[in-house]
């Protein structure tokens, strides 16, 4: 099933690499650029650039009712590529890092493999001064495989279509860390707590009884999410509420660490699986016109086969909902989002300024606001 093999792998990378002991995250000295359409980049003729080009255009067709400031954010982009690594969007701390690089435009230059790593598709960050002499270091970027090369890892990943999307959930994460409420949060708090992500994948791995609690929180929000009666929908927002508190009360007793780890990480990994979920709706979007967003020479690409239909109760779709070990942070943040969209709480203006805010915070001064 697709949901298995695409997602799990994804989440080890992007844990093992991006939250090392959360000495990983922040945002200062990324290029940010306003080009007025992803037709302005500087792109040499080549595969690899027109699946960049794909990817901006999904990007930029997201829409200013998305994410505003998501549409127009821009960063370092490494792209692996057998023995090179092509680095699209390059900002100056990239560059001065770099052994050696052929430049072709501001927005491309080409190297050697920057690391012998198999497997990419994260966004690389430390804060450990260990790490200075990196190109990440303090700074964000995403690094990602080609498809083909992904689709050896990660075989479910069958399409240049489906691989955007798991580009643009990286992408997020890279937009994350150029808000400075976010990277300060992260660099300044979570990176100096004595647990991480890695404490909860243990206990939701070991722990049958926690994943349950996890999995009748996640189906409150799902309950919520189906339901038209507003008197029902607001019961099922106190019945998560109240599941979440006792959980936590029961399994994280007064470790109010631990809270603070689970709340930072549903709101990241919450918000780039949102991300991640428009991009599947603008692919939907595209499958109705194909010949203006094909790529026609690229033998990886099924002409939107697998977005024809988007339905998340669809075993291809449904990993975007299920919360399960080691991944339940995802469901929760994903589906507590939707929650807030129906409702039409507005977040996305104050959400990565203030991290320090959990996002059932949002549902529960929503439900004190109506009672």
């Amino acid at each position: 099933m697709r949901s298995v093999y695409r997602f799990l792998p994804i989440l080890f990378i992007t844990l093992s690499l991006s939250s090392c002991n959360e000495k990983a995250q922040t945002s200062e000295g990324v290029l940010m650029e306003d080009h007025s359409t992803f037709q302005d980049y500087k792109l040499p003729d080549s595969l690899s650039s027109e699946r960049m080009l794909f990817v901006m255009a999904v990007k930029e067709n997201m829409g200013d009712s998305i994410w505003p400031a998501f549409k127009q954010h821009i960063g370092p982009f490494i792209y692996f590529n057998g023995d090179k690594s092509e680095v699209f969007f390059p900002s100056s701390q990239v560059l001065d890092k770099l052994d050696d690089h052929n430049r072709y435009s501001e927005d491309y230059v080409l190297t050697q493999r920057t690391d012998s790593i198999p497997f990419h598709f994260e966004v690389m960050i430390s804060f450990n001064e260990e790490d200075s002499a990196r190109h990440y270091y303090d700074h964000p970027v995403q690094q990602v495989l080609s498809v083909e090369e992904t689709e050896q890892f990660i075989p479910s990943v069958q399409s240049t279509e489906m691989w955007s999307t798991m580009v643009i959930h990286e992408m997020f994460h890279q937009f994350q860390y150029v808000n400075p409420g976010y990277g300060t949060y992260a660099k300044n708090q979570i990176g100096n707590l004595p647990y991480d992500i890695r404490d909860l994948m243990e206990m939701s791995h070991g722990n049958e009884a926690f994943l349950s609690a996890v999995q009748k929180e996640n189906e409150f929000l799902l309950q919520a999410i189906s339901e038209k009666d507003e008197t029902k929908m607001r019961a099922h927002l106190e019945d998560y509420l109240q599941s979440r508190k006792e959980r936590i009360k029961q399994f994280f007793g007064q470790n109010d660490t631990l809270e603070t780890v689970e709340n930072y990480y549903i709101l990241q990994e919450g918000s780039a699986r949102y991300a991640e979920y428009q991009s599947m709706r603008v692919l939907n979007r595209f499958s109705k016109n194909k010949e203006d967003h094909d790529i026609a020479e690229d033998p990886m690409f099924k002409d939107f086969s697998e977005f024809e239909e988007l339905d998340l109760t669809h075993p291809d779709f449904s990993f975007l909902t299920y919360a399960g070990a080691p991944d339940y942070h995802y469901a929760l943040g994903f589906n507590t989002l939707r929650i807030l969209d129906i409702l039409g709480i507005e977040y996305k203006s104050t959400l990565l300024g203030r991290p320090d805010i959990p996002l059932h915070e949002y549902i529960a001064r929503y439900l004190n606001t109506k009672s």
